[in-house]
């Protein structure tokens, strides 16, 4: 009962963070974003549930309007918390979350995505992303994401704050004397060795400065900033080796920044190391390719969902033409390409079509069992009952509780499972159907007759 109530007090006190951020802090919100659950979702939140009358939020449709959005409630002294799609149109968005970042330190920016690779989202947070929204999500998840993004600063928060525009307007050693403070307040604070570290960097003391970031970097090992800030100091210090452990360690953590590559490369050059140096660049010039192209495929499966419903025909050739894109460097994240292949095809009553593209599709994720589950549905279409069956102990295999999803999906399975003579099986997936849904009748009407 304390746990609850303690709960309750803490999301009261998020709920808290967000109003007074549009009301006291002057903020609005700019919304990139195609997704229309998402943008209702977004508007009920801060128009019913926190009650935000006032027309706090700017939604854009073109890219190139972001800049002139922000720009403008810029100069109208606004904070700003800006929602931005990873993939918006087809296109990454990486680009321009460098450009608000460089220009507006008013601006707060939350990635919005269905999924992602781990190595995608520690890029954009490197190159400036608040925070991140895995979608669907709830009211409740929403305001807490924004809450944690958007938080008052603390005592700690306001000092490391004081201690950055010492160092930006010179003034060195008072900056470090702000650093000492919030050592004080939190001991091996990695924001505090940071701005001590650029503190002694521009009084030119390069020892010490290096001596504060390997500090912070053995405090937040995971955190990029100190290294890229040593990375920085040994370029000035002309220190290539130093640079160079430093650089590689920063691909390790986030392994999609091109221009890094570039850099490693560089210096392996400048010292001699032709072969290492090749490695590092033909690794930038696939990781160029490897966005280019998918680039062209997400433009291409665009194409191919207008055509969906319409037009399955043209909808498989526009699909082909994204994996054709892609070539050999497809990922986990492509497998949406071969799922909605195999609904073209099935359309066309090509289901032997179709399993065969969720088989190459296996070769990326090998026990997917959602992949197995449609090879299921597509050999059902096709009468091919026992194939069906052996595809879905295959999904059991992989997930006993897969049935529990959904009772449509527990009926399917167990519908199937009645044209074998694994009869039991399709009892157990038809009570499975029936505990989640008592009045389905398909199901009710099939176990009896089993």
């Amino acid at each position: 009962m304390k746990d609850a109530v303690s709960e309750k007090m803490k999301f009261k006190q998020y709920e808290t963070f967000v109003v007074d951020f549009f009301s006291a802090q002057k903020g609005h919100v700019v919304v990139v974003s195609d997704d229309n659950n998402f943008t209702t979702l977004l508007r009920q939140t801060l128009s019913k549930h926190l009650g935000i009358q006032k027309n706090v939020l700017t939604l854009i449709s073109d890219v190139d309007d972001v800049i002139r959005a922000v720009n403008a409630e810029t100069s109208r002294g606004k904070n700003l918390l800006v929602f931005l799609e990873r993939v918006y149109k087809g296109k990454e968005m990486a680009y321009l979350v460098r450009q608000i970042k460089a220009a507006y330190s008013n601006a707060k920016i939350i990635i919005l995505t269905s999924e992602a690779a781990r190595e995608q989202l520690v890029l954009l947070h490197e190159i400036g992303s608040d925070n991140f929204i895995t979608k669907p999500i709830a009211i409740n998840t929403l305001i807490e994401k924004v809450a944690f993004t958007i938080k008052p600063q603390g005592k700690l928060g306001q000092l490391i704050d004081i201690a950055k525009s010492m160092v930006a307007r010179g003034a060195y050693d008072q900056a470090i004397k702000a650093s000492r403070q919030i050592l004080e307040l939190k001991p091996n604070s990695a924001a505090g060795l940071l701005v001590m570290g650029d503190a002694y960097k521009g009084l030119e003391k390069f020892e010490k400065a290096r001596d504060c970031y390997m500090q912070a970097a053995d405090s937040a090992p995971m955190y990029l900033e100190p290294l890229k800030k040593m990375s920085e100091l040994f370029d000035v210090m002309e220190q290539k080796k130093d640079r160079l452990n430093c650089l590689v360690k920063l691909d390790v953590l986030s392994p999609l920044n091109v221009e890094r590559k570039i850099d490693i490369g560089e210096l392996h050059v400048d010292m001699g190391n032709f072969q290492d140096a090749d490695r590092f660049f033909e690794n930038a010039i696939k990781q160029a390719t490897r966005e280019a192209l998918a680039y062209v495929g997400d433009v291409s499966q665009r194409i191919a969902m207008m055509y969906a419903q319409l037009d399955p025909l043209r909808s498989e050739r526009y699909l082909r033409k994204a994996l054709s894109a892609k070539g050999n460097m497809l990922e986990k994240t492509d497998l949406t390409i071969f799922n909605r292949l195999g609904i073209a095809l099935r359309k066309q009553g090509k289901w032997n079509e179709a399993i065969r593209e969720y088989e190459r599709a296996l070769q990326i994720s090998r026990n997917d069992e959602n992949l197995y589950y449609n090879m299921a549905i597509a050999a059902a279409e096709g009468k091919d009952f026992r194939r069906s069956a052996a595809y879905l102990r295959n999904v059991l295999l992989i997930d006993k509780s897969f049935p529990e999803q959904d009772a449509n999906l527990a009926y399917n399975m167990g519908l199937i499972f009645s044209k074998t003579a694994d009869r039991e099986q399709a009892r157990t997936l038809l009570r499975t159907c029936l505990s989640m849904m008592p009045t389905h009748a398909s199901a009710a009407k099939l176990i009896s007759s089993l």
